[in-house]
């Protein structure tokens, strides 16, 4: 059931699903802002913050008031800015503005209230709140960032829709193509679309922000109805947004409340690869809130094998983390061989390659390529042709992961474990 604001009745409780996109928020907007303000020599920076249904700002948690999207995103660039200032000689500006939609205008009043009684301006330079479709001021938004950033352009657009039809693919497309340097973290009711798509085929007219074609359709009904083909069909419907989007990387993750057997796809989309890296992380700094099935190597994600029973269930914790790099270790010759037979590939080109087939973040692949170097399968230089030290942490993005000389066939060397490596 979506969330109802009114001014006159108190906030809505908040629900299990609800809060655990609520800690990823607030945790990945920390680590961005974080990683924005790292520089020492920057004196300023400018991001602008987008809220499509921004709801009525607070929540009822128990006894607690909780803040909801709006205020997170409010709340988490002042925590920054206090944060990135500690001893630095030189004061880090921080120019963020906010852009909060939503279409129901009881939602807006409330979520005015709730800004004006902790102290925000709302309506001025900083903050906009709009009662509209976010569909319908989407281009304003743009326009108003381009404005503000004229050349970076850097922008998080946070689209928390009810369902999966309320949000047009090539709108997030359009973001990206005006703003390649802007994320969209998008919600979607892929059990909700799957449950109901052959019962009530007015969900199939609901399709249409999709973009699914007729046969796309038949073929996600047929596979709905076949043995495991839950699972094949979420992948197909991942793919097609990825594919429908213009997003270079996509981090897909399911939310399942307990009351619900309906999973929830908490889904990021990006151009960039730190974005991605950074979100990743996100997820296995809350393992409590986060499930997906596989094994965790490579082909792991995006989707969903409730129905099927055949593989297992993976959560982000450290037992899951040690295994994952043994599983890596394994499959990653057979994956990085083609890459680089025909010459040596950066790592940064690794990692575009490879990154959205795994839950691994950046730092998991690199120690895999090291290790495979120290086997001999592969040999490792930086920039200008010089051998890399294999007693590294980390590879730098430029350096080239080429065949050495004298190998042996991918996934042939002598295999240890990571666990005692890493």
């Amino acid at each position: 059931m979506p969330f109802t604001w009114h001014l006159d009745s108190p906030p809505p409780v908040i629900e299990e699903h609800s809060r655990a996109k609520l800690q990823v928020l607030r945790l990945y907007l920390a680590r961005y802002l974080d990683r924005l303000g790292s520089i020492p020599a920057r004196d300023e920076f400018k991001l602008d913050l987008v809220d499509g249904f921004a709801g009525g700002g607070i929540f009822r948690d128990g006894d607690h008031i909780i803040s909801g999207t709006p205020l997170i995103m409010l709340e988490e660039s002042c925590k920054a800015q206090h944060r990135l200032n500690e001893g630095r000689t030189k004061s880090l500006r921080f120019d963020c503005k906010f852009h909060f939609v939503d279409v129901n205008p009881d939602h807006i009043d409330h979520l005015r209230r709730a800004l004006a009684d902790r102290g925000y301006q709302v309506d001025g330079d900083d903050i906009g709140v709009r009662n509209a479709s976010f569909e319908d001021v989407a281009d304003d938004i743009i326009a108003s960032i381009l404005d503000h950033q004229p050349r970076a352009g850097r922008a998080i657009f946070l689209l928390d829709q009810t369902g999966f039809s309320q949000i047009e693919t090539g709108l997030v497309k359009r973001i990206f193509s005006r703003l390649p340097r802007a994320e969209v973290i998008l919600t979607f009711a892929a059990d909700s679309l799957l449950n109901h798509l052959a019962d009530r085929p007015q969900l199939v007219r609901a399709t249409a922000p999709l973009e699914f074609t007729e046969s796309q359709i038949q073929d996600l009904v047929r596979l709905r109805n076949e043995d495991g083909g839950r699972a094949v069909a979420q992948r197909v419907m991942r793919q097609h947004i990825h594919d429908n989007t213009g997003a270079t990387y996509d981090t897909p993750f399911f939310i399942r409340p307990k009351q619900s057997r309906r999973a929830l796809w908490f889904l990021h989309l990006s151009r960039h690869p730190t974005a991605r890296d950074v979100m990743i992380q996100c997820h296995w700094d809350s393992f409590n809130a986060f499930e997906h099935y596989g094994s965790g190597s490579f082909d792991m994600m995006g989707w969903d094998a409730l129905n099927s029973g055949t593989l297992p269930l993976f959560h982000f914790e450290e037992f899951e983390a040690n295994q994952l790099r043994d599983q890596l270790l394994d499959s990653m010759p057979v994956e990085l061989y083609p890459l680089v037979a025909e010459g040596p590939i950066t790592v940064e080109a690794m990692h575009h390659e490879l990154a959205n087939r795994t839950a691994a973040r950046f730092h998991d692949l690199d120690h895999v390529v090291l290790e495979l170097a120290r086997q001999r399968e592969f040999e490792i230089r930086n920039s200008q042709g010089k051998p890399r030290s294999l007693s590294l942490k980390r590879l730098s993005p430029d350096d080239r992961i080429g065949l050495p000389r004298m190998r042996m066939f991918p996934g042939f060397a002598s295999r240890r474990s990571l666990n005692n490596v890493l």
